[in-house]
């Protein structure tokens, strides 16, 4: 969708959609895959890369820089310490796992596509872990490779095929692909509107790919938990936001004349905070969201009282054990790291490939691995990273999250919930 419809009004929603439920069980309302539709299935052509009698070679590929600043940082530092407390339990089935961590794209596609070949030709690796990327050109070498990825799913090369394992799912399905969205997220922030409001929304996002399809999908699950898009579009370049003032304006009219009930940057964290001033500057007095948590971020003046959408529990959680060896895990391994939304999917990302290489034991190879990964496999981690389940993730989000809320220099978030996995309106 380029641009909301406009006006006020009110999105005729099946109640069912507007439940929370737990982070775990969730229903797949009339959402099915037939796993012979996935892409880059097959044997793998050296189905023993990377792997020995000792050691198991796993890299990783982000876009830890951009033209903008930082993006995916310390995304390293979260997979290095969960990888160092496996093997320093001993490994995994008799292997310790040698990480060589991640390569940096700058949020260049064509750098994007070199480095996946270097991890792969030249690095030999079994698997790529974690990915976070702003480009998908990486996924033409590791389909013809059959390489397994696991990360954040914020990009379209999550989705659809057979080798891609996003941490909270596909988060971004191609437009090809079967359409299916989550309302966990929608759901918390229908919560914060005031009695009988609108529930209309905003959604602005960079003019990447990755981001322009996350603003269909994100907008599809407000629609389909009661909420109308007034606006939805991506006009900020990735080399960064020079004048918010037209987009302003546009969202400030956007509701017939008025301003939504909220907005959503998807956006850059500089981008996000030059769009949230302005916002706060035009008088928008409404739920102000982005998708970056960072408890580095609450002396921030400029994000005093927004919302960042989560999609597992964030570290201040430390009441959740699974949060609490996180932690551990990082003060003993990554000391001085902050847990950011990049640090946590970094060591999310790690441990759903130490889970799985647990399931497969001593036989493994690339074609086992996949084969035990795309059999009804299941990831949850309780209170802390929500359940996803394999091959139906290949197509579709999870539908949980929490909220984080940043007022007076402090984070607070509710425990994680979902809402179900639906087809798209």
């Amino acid at each position: 969708m380029d641009g909301g419809s406009g006006g006020a009004g009110v999105v005729s929603a099946d109640p069912a959609f507007s439940k929370e439920g737990p982070d775990h069980g969730w229903s797949q309302t009339n959402v099915t895959l037939d796993p012979k539709t996935l892409a880059c299935q097959g044997a793998a052509p050296n189905p023993n890369r990377g792997v020995t009698d000792t050691s198991i070679k796993i890299g990783g590929l982000a876009s830890l820089t951009s033209p903008a600043g930082a993006v995916f940082g310390d995304i390293d530092a979260g997979a290095k310490a969960r990888f160092a407390r496996a093997n320093a339990e001993g490994g995994v089935a008799g292997r310790q796992i040698d990480f060589v961590g991640v390569r940096d794209d700058g949020s260049d596609a064509a750098r994007d596509g070199q480095q996946a070949s270097v991890l792969v030709q030249q690095e030999q690796v079994f698997a790529v872990a974690p990915v976070a990327v702003s480009a998908p050109n990486f996924l033409d070498t590791f389909c013809k490779q059959v390489v397994p990825f696991v990360g954040w799913g914020t990009n379209t090369a999550f989705c659809g095929n057979a080798i891609g394992f996003g941490i909270t799912g596909c988060q971004t399905p191609a437009p090809k692909a079967q359409r299916t969205v989550s309302t966990g997220p929608p759901i918390a922030v229908a919560k914060l509107l005031p009695a009988g409001a609108a529930k209309t929304i905003a959604v602005v996002g960079n003019d990447v790919e990755a981001a322009r399809q996350g603003n269909i999908t994100i907008g599809q699950g407000f629609e389909s938990a009661g909420f109308k898009v007034v606006y939805q579009k991506s006009p900020v370049p990735l080399s960064g936001l020079t004048d918010p003032t037209p987009i302003v304006s546009a969202i400030m009219t956007a509701d017939g004349g008025k301003p939504p009930a909220a907005v959503f940057t998807v956006l850059q964290f500089a981008d996000s905070v030059k769009m949230v001033s302005a916002l706060k500057a035009a008088g928008y007095k409404g739920i102000l969201i982005t998708p970056i948590y960072d408890p580095r971020l609450a002396g921030v003046a400029e994000l005093d009282d927004t919302y960042a959408i989560v999609g597992w529990q964030p570290g201040i959680s430390t009441d959740v054990p699974a949060i609490a060896q996180m932690v551990k895990d990082l003060a003993a391994y990554a000391p001085g790291v902050a847990l950011s939304t990049p640090v946590m999917a970094g060591y999310w990302s790690a441990d759903l490939v130490i889970s799985a290489l647990r399931k497969v034991g001593r036989n493994l190879t690339v074609d086992s691995f996949l084969k035990v990964l795309n059999d009804n496999f299941t990831n949850y981690v309780p209170g802390a990273l929500p359940e996803t389940r394999w091959p139906l993730n290949h197509i579709a989000p999870s539908p949980c999250g929490t909220l984080a809320h940043l007022k007076d220099k402090t984070w607070t978030a509710p425990p994680e919930t979902c809402g179900v996995i639906t087809p798209a309106p």
